[in-house]
């Protein structure tokens, strides 16, 4: 009898586990392939062999773009020698781009410099001019620089008065370590699921961290244009020596998610162009956080459309004399979950929407700054190891007030 029990429950274990995988999409009819606004999908953040991570530039470049992407932006701890070796360049189709991670008396900044006149500064000085930008003595023109994991159990940010130009809302490495100490047992459950199901493990653990998300909603309800990015730095958290193995790997991460970064027109064809056409996005905040591994951005949409016809995005402002504006949101046709965009007004939910046939549309309350989290509700067979909603993509706000 013992055994016929034991039987059953190793069985309905084994359907929970593995009755949620990703969703193979059906083919986009072509008039949906054509993006409403032009966009790239890249990678920000990524460390490498020259400092805490692992792996070289041609080798991730590469690894990005298996998934998708069309850039990634290397930036090693207090480093710039990968472009002292001239590795800043196209990989097969792939934009690499090189900046640094300098090291602070108030924590670490990721420092967009290399498209400016300090492109070959060594790193001791880059981190002085990008400390001093950051507390507002001098800048450098085009310059301009991220908090990096502002919430790191191990590597905090310790000086929040100031505003940066952007952070990061949402850093794997932060959100793994901070999952270890808070929840050491969801943690392990997280590590053991992932030899069976890496999807539903890497779904378990999608969770951006409240404190975050709202320092970037007060720093953009008082100013504007304080880009929110996802940051693909990460170390090896658990490494198994006698097989060789580490978990996560950069397969895993690069197939997580992105930065969607929204042009003004279409990718330049000249490498230094369309780098400084990528930059000026980010700067300006026209960009969206999407987890690719639950479905394909393309056909997502949030605009705020205004009497007068003239269309609004992420990073746009709304001058003061339009009126009667209406936001929506889209989602592509064939995403295969239940969804709902919670609408955000200066921080606080203002609406919270089901997305029905992949549209919804919401009614502005006056001046301030609105965003739109996209949540999807994939979940298990009975509901036991997976039953959350889940972020999907996490847009940059519209600022409906003076620039």
């Amino acid at each position: 009898m013992k055994h016929w029990i034991l039987s059953l429950f190793l069985f309905f274990f084994l359907v929970e586990v593995f009755s949620l995988f990703p969703n193979r999409s059906k083919p986009l009819p072509e008039a949906l392939k054509v993006p409403k606004v032009p966009f790239v999908s890249g990678l920000i953040n990524v460390h490498t062999q020259f400092s805490d991570g692992y792996g070289n530039i041609p080798e991730l470049a590469l690894k990005a773009k298996k998934y998708g992407h069309s850039f990634v932006i290397f930036a090693d701890l207090a480093s710039t020698e990968g472009r002292r070796l001239g590795l800043e360049k196209s990989y097969e189709g792939l934009d690499a781009f090189i900046e640094i991670e300098s090291k602070t008396p108030s924590g670490n900044l990721l420092t967009f410099f290399s498209h400016t006149q300090l492109a070959n500064k060594p790193p001791k000085e880059l981190a002085r001019i990008a400390y001093q930008h950051f507390l507002g003595e001098t800048s450098i023109p085009e310059l301009f620089v991220s908090i990096s994991h502002p919430s790191h159990i191990k590597k905090p940010w310790t000086q929040l008065e100031r505003f940066p130009d952007g952070l990061e809302i949402f850093n794997w490495d932060a959100l793994l370590w901070r999952k270890l100490q808070s929840n050491p047992v969801d943690f392990m459950g997280i590590s053991l699921m992932y030899p069976l199901n890496p999807f539903m493990a890497s779904l378990r653990a999608l969770n951006p961290y409240p404190k975050d998300i709202g320092m970037w909603d007060n720093m953009n309800t008082l100013g504007s244009r304080h880009f929110g990015i996802l940051s693909s730095q990460f170390e090896r958290v658990v490494h198994l020596p006698l097989v060789q193995a580490s978990w996560p790997t950069h397969e895993e991460i690069f197939g997580l998610g992105s930065n969607i970064v929204f042009l003004n027109s279409p990718p330049e064809s000249d490498f230094q162009l369309r780098k400084k056409q990528i930059y000026r996005s980010i700067r300006d905040a026209h960009l969206a956080v999407a987890y690719q591994a639950i479905h394909p951005f393309l056909g997502n949409d949030f605009q705020i459309v205004c009497s007068s016809g003239q269309v609004f995005r992420s990073g746009d402002f709304i001058p003061e004399q339009l009126t009667d504006c209406k936001g929506q949101v889209s989602v592509p046709e064939d995403l295969p979950y239940s969804s709902k965009a919670l609408v955000y007004k200066d921080g606080d939910v203002l609406h919270e929407l089901a997305i029905k046939n992949a549209q919804a549309t919401f009614d502005l309350a006056g001046r301030g700054q609105y965003r739109v989290e996209i949540l999807v509700r994939p979940h298990s067979v009975f509901w036991i190891l997976l039953r959350k909603w889940i972020p999907y993509v996490i847009y940059n706000p519209i600022f409906y007030r003076n620039t």
